[in-house]
């Protein structure tokens, strides 16, 4: 208690003496690393990862806001570098087994042009389907007849979340796809198996407790025809963990189908939480299957970071009070200890496409909310984006209590409730100057931009139209 009261002392001392800001922002700017904001794709920039990241099993690279053009780009530049110098050769997202495996089943027999990766895409949520995130699928594709070909899969268990595999079409394309391996097993009609495992796929919304029996059956009834099919997959890519993540599968629908029935159905409110509980165990065992156990995960700030505040979210849509954690990342790190590493990007300015409420497609263009202490600190250190490593010995709570203490943060750029404590909720801190909305078409843009505002525009619809005939009445009138 008495270290605290004398941090907190210390804290707005330093916020009051002016040399004291000073001396910080120069202190930083010794133990920062530059990035180059005009080529983030260029992996060679990251090479400050290595001393970093060589005893680490596990880096999660997170993302504080979704809807950006930088945020994935500068994480793909570092999967590139972790890629080809540390032998992370599996990356796992926020998703559905079901869904990338399809995708990138799809994706290996292709010609590998623009439309086969754009194809290989729509496996991901619709807040990953841009022109940035696109460019990881670019490089898998040009690293797969090499000694370190990328493979990607998910570490979640949301099945049939894919923009372009939403609901049962994910468990529909992935039948059909190994029907190209292996005949299925004689008493399975793939309308019948469909149909079967549709309750667990898009949030378990169609989901009823006496679906349970049906999907444990559909199941069962895919572990058989995977065993038959795996050594044919391992034969075909011999250099690839395809066939280890289709012997993985199995589980990972159970996983889901437990993700449903302790929810009962769609539910909001303990969804997150649940998910992640789930999803934990499911990250341990990839990683614990796949050649060399180590493993890139990408996903929300929400299910990577530490949680050391056991935030809530006060109000979310018609939930209250929805728990944030433990996360994915909390569990990992409270696992293997210092074999994980968080990397998570902040924007200090700049406007984008903001999600309000993903319930109901809530999301509209706007100015991001950057108002902290820490923000204000950090906007002084460099004209440029840049890396903090927050292991840094050089970094104490007396000369930057910002760090060490828990901040307000801006959830989604949205001004919230939420807090954090940067050196005890992540290991690394990526600071990008100013941010833009993803590189798609302006009428996409505008399209999107306009549902936040939905109730506005309506409004001044009515008014205009309801102006537009009091003006035709009143000239009407006049002339007669």
């Amino acid at each position: 208690m008495f270290k605290k009261i004398i941090t907190n002392i210390l804290f707005l001392s330093i916020l009051s003496n002016p040399k004291i800001a000073f001396a910080q922002a120069s202190g930083l700017q010794n133990i920062l690393e530059h990035i180059d904001s005009d080529n983030y794709l260029n992996g060679k920039q990251y090479s400050f990862l290595s001393p970093i990241v060589n005893d680490k099993d596990v880096v999660l690279l997170g993302e504080s806001i979704h809807l950006t053009r930088e945020f994935p780009l500068v994480r793909i530049g570092m999967i590139k570098y972790l890629n080809q110098n540390h032998d992370f050769n599996v990356i796992a997202m926020e998703g559905g087994a079901a869904d990338y495996w399809a995708a990138q089943d799809i994706l290996f027999s292709s010609e590998k042009n623009e439309s086969d990766f754009t194809e290989a895409l729509s496996a991901f949520p619709f807040i990953w389907n841009t022109p940035e995130v696109q460019e990881l699928i670019v490089y898998q594709a040009s690293t797969l007849q090499s000694e370190n070909s990328l493979y990607i899969t998910a570490y979640d268990v949301q099945q049939g979340i894919g923009q372009g595999t939403k609901n049962e079409k994910a468990f529909k394309l992935l039948a059909e796809r190994l029907m190209l391996y292996s005949d299925p097993p004689q008493n399975f009609i793939l309308e019948d198996w469909v149909a079967a495992m549709s309750p667990i796929s898009n949030h378990c919304i169609k989901y009823e407790p006496s679906d349970y029996q049906k999907v444990v059956s559909a199941i069962d009834l895919f572990e058989e025809w995977v065993n038959t099919i795996v050594p044919e997959v391992k034969k075909q890519y011999p250099n690839i963990p395809h066939d280890t993540i289709l012997k993985t599968m199995p589980k990972s629908f159970r996983a889901s189908l437990t993700l449903c029935e302790d929810l009962g159905g769609f539910n909001m409110s303990r969804y997150k939480v649940v998910r992640d509980s789930i999803g934990f165990i499911n990250t341990i065992d990839l990683i614990q299957s796949i050649p060399n156990n180590k493993m890139l995960i990408w996903g929300h700030l929400s299910h990577v970071y530490y949680d050391s505040q056991d935030n809530m979210i006060s109000e979310y849509g018609e939930v209250k009070n929805l728990a944030i954690g433990p996360t994915v990342g909390e569990r990992l790190k409270g696992a293997l200890g210092s074999k994980v590493y968080t990397i998570i990007p902040f924007a200090e300015s700049g406007s984008t496409i903001l999600i309000y409420n993903d319930l109901n497609l809530d999301i509209g263009y706007s100015k991001i909310e950057n108002s902290s202490k820490l923000g204000d600190l950090l906007s002084k250190v460099s004209e440029k984006d840049f890396f903090i490593d927050l292991r840094s010995p050089s970094l104490t709570a007396e000369d930057y209590p910002e760090l060490f203490t828990k901040q307000p943060f801006a959830l989604e750029g949205l001004k919230s409730d939420f807090k954090i404590n940067y050196t005890s909720d992540m290991d690394g801190l990526i600071w990008i100057k100013k941010i833009g909305a993803p590189d798609w078409p302006l009428f996409k843009i505008i399209l999107l931009s306009s549902l936040h505002y939905k109730t506005q525009i309506g409004l001044i619809m009515i008014f205009g139209l309801g102006w537009i005939i009091f003006s035709r009445i009143k000239k009407r009138r006049k002339n007669k």
